[in-house]
């Protein structure tokens, strides 16, 4: 049996419908793949942004994080002259009650003198 021209025809719409099929699916796929590639490039972008955003505030936070140590060695610096002051100033405070306590017995001693001295 010899093909009729509707078989042929049968068989060219069949096998045209399916390359649109394939082509439709080809690109149903593409699309897809598109989209989830604009997705990724999105959300990579994204995270670049956020890396660099983190980055710059991570520069910020050592520079101020310098400074507050350089605060900190100098507020040690004073710590350790203020002690060194209030260690001379209890010295002073010592000399000074040893002082007072002699002159008190010298002050004692000499109304003792005195008084002695009148009773006679």
């Amino acid at each position: 049996m010899l093909p009729t021209d509707n078989t042929i025809l049968l068989q060219l719409i069949g096998g045209g419908l399916a390359s649109i099929f394939a082509i439709l699916f080809l690109l149903q796929k593409f699309i897809t793949s598109f989209k989830t590639e604009k997705t990724e490039t999105s959300i990579l972008s994204l995270m670049h942004q956020e890396l660099e955003r983190m980055s710059n505030q991570n520069t910020k936070l050592s520079v101020e994080l310098g400074k507050l140590q350089e605060e900190v060695i100098e507020l040690n610096q004073q710590i350790r002259n203020l002690n060194e002051e209030n260690q001379q100033l209890h010295t002073e405070i010592s000399r000074l009650t040893t002082e007072i306590s002699k002159l008190k017995e010298l002050s004692i001693q000499k109304y003792k003198d005195t008084t002695w001295h009148d009773q006679d």
